[in-house]
Parts: structure tokens; C-alpha cells; sequence
């Protein structure tokens, strides 16, 4: 599930880097290593609250920081102007 979520932010990051005149690559690599480590803190941080047996909720957490992480690039993404 997350490799399918993260191929398709991916590609809209690809696409919205593409209109604004910048690399679509370096973009997409730097929205795949921040879900990366948005999981791992996130999961990190769930095992903390949660414990290791309560794997469902530390998954959220995991899941939710590294969706946070699409909306940051994005969000830095669009303050670009459009060529």
C-alpha cells in the first residue's frame, strides 16, 4: 500500500515540478527520501506512545508523517513560479 501511495504522489510531484521549470528527478527523490523518513520517525515515535504491540496505531502515526511529508514538498513546490 505504501508503494503504490508513494508511485502515485511521485508522479504528481513529477508533474507539478515539470510545470514549474525545475527537475522533476531531484524532486521525486527528495519527496521519496522524506516518506522514508517519515515513516521511520513516525513509526519510531508510535512505538514510544503505543508500545510494539499495539502495531495498528504506530502504523498510523508511521503513515500520517510520511503523508505530512508529501504536503511539505508540495507546499514548497508551488511557491515556485510557473514557466
Amino acid at each position: 500500500m505504501d508503494i503504490i501511495a508513494l508511485i502515485f504522489l511521485a508522479m504528481e510531484i513529477g508533474k507539478l515540478a515539470t510545470t514549474k521549470g525545475l527537475s522533476s528527478k531531484k524532486w521525486i527523490i527528495n519527496l521519496v527520501l522524506a516518506w522514508v523518513l517519515g515513516e521511520l520517525i513516525g513509526g519510531y515515535v508510535g512505538i514510544i506512545i503505543f508500545g510494539k504491540e499495539n502495531s495498528f496505531s504506530w502504523l498510523l502515526i508511521a503513515w500520517g508523517v510520511a503523508l505530512t511529508s508529501y504536503f511539505v514538498i508540495k507546499n514548497h513546490l508551488l511557491k515556485f513560479r510557473n514557466v
